[in-house]
């Protein structure tokens, strides 16, 4: 139990969709198409780029490409794991709440708390999921919805954003 709190990972909320959405510069429903890590200038961390193929845009971003910038990653032997920092597959769907880090770059709002997988269950609609496991959210309310209808995340969004 010890070992578990010592790795779990503390983020600030609210990690709602409607909070998530405000303040975001951009959430984007997209696939993974590539990933590659570097050393951070100087060294001693490395940051992977992920793009995404965006499917929709639901607030912000160009039309084209998004590079989202995340701490850790592997090159080579070396591998760096960044506690609560969200994590990518090759060809993952996602949607994630996006802010500007530099023109044309984005890093994930509130982490981990910014990303979900969309998947489809066999014979569903799809659904967007956000993983929590090894985070601890204060100000977090416990009824934020981590699993729900593709759909349902959509309109969520774009009615915080049209506010």
């Amino acid at each position: 139990m010890l070992l578990a709190f010592l790795l779990a990972a503390t983020l600030v909320g609210p990690a709602d969709v409607e909070s998530l959405a405000a303040a975001a510069d951009a959430v984007v429903y997209g696939q993974v198409v590539r990933r590659s890590s570097a050393w951070a200038p100087g060294g001693g961390q490395i940051f992977t780029t992920v793009v995404l193929r965006p499917i929709e845009t639901w607030k912000g971003a160009s039309a084209g490409e998004v590079s989202i910038l995340v701490p850790g990653g592997e090159l080579g032997e070396l591998s760096q794991t960044v506690q609560g920092a969200a994590a990518f597959s090759d060809a993952e769907e996602v949607v994630v709440f996006l802010h500007r880090r530099a023109p044309g770059t984005y890093g994930v709002e509130r982490l981990a708390l910014g990303k979900f997988v969309v998947g489809a269950p066999a014979g569903s609609l799809k659904r967007a999921h956000r993983d929590r496991r090894g985070l601890t959210c204060l100000r977090c309310d416990p009824a934020e919805s981590d699993d729900l209808p593709l759909e349902e995340l959509r309109a969520r969004v774009l009615g915080s954003v049209q506010r």
